[in-house]
């Protein structure tokens, strides 16, 4: 509960700061919102370190490759990533560079889940 706070308080004041500038220096709001986003970013990243560890120990105990956990780990970091900077995007106005960096998510998601599905398709050749 602790980090949610912090990151709601931080959200709510860099919100207030952001409507102060927005009369004197509009330009500056775009690096404040990346700030934050940084802030929770790294304090979210923080928080998953138990997710980590738990994939760590059920991939060792299932006796399964890294193959089968990894390409999920990355892919919801891509997608973490993706969606802070898709929405700084939008707040600056720029919503074909939003779909752009969404795109890009999409790819790199395609690309880093390929070593599991090819796992997949062997699975399958083995059964047919």
């Amino acid at each position: 509960m602790g980090p949610l706070l912090r990151f709601a308080a931080a959200a709510v004041l860099a919100a207030a700061v952001a409507l102060l500038l927005r009369r004197s220096n509009p330009e500056l709001q775009i690096p404040l919102a990346a700030a934050v986003c940084c802030f929770v970013l790294w304090g979210v990243l923080k928080l998953l370190e138990p997710v980590r560890t738990f994939l760590e120990r059920a991939a060792a105990l299932s006796g399964l490759s890294d193959v089968y956990f990894l390409p999920v780990a990355k892919c919801v970091v891509i997608a973490i990533v993706a969606k802070g900077a898709a929405d700084l995007c939008r707040d600056s106005g720029q919503s074909a560079m939003a779909g752009a960096v969404e795109l890009g998510a999409a790819a790199a998601a395609l690309a880093v889940s390929l070593p599991l599905l090819s796992a997949l398709l062997g699975f399958l050749e083995e059964l047919l």
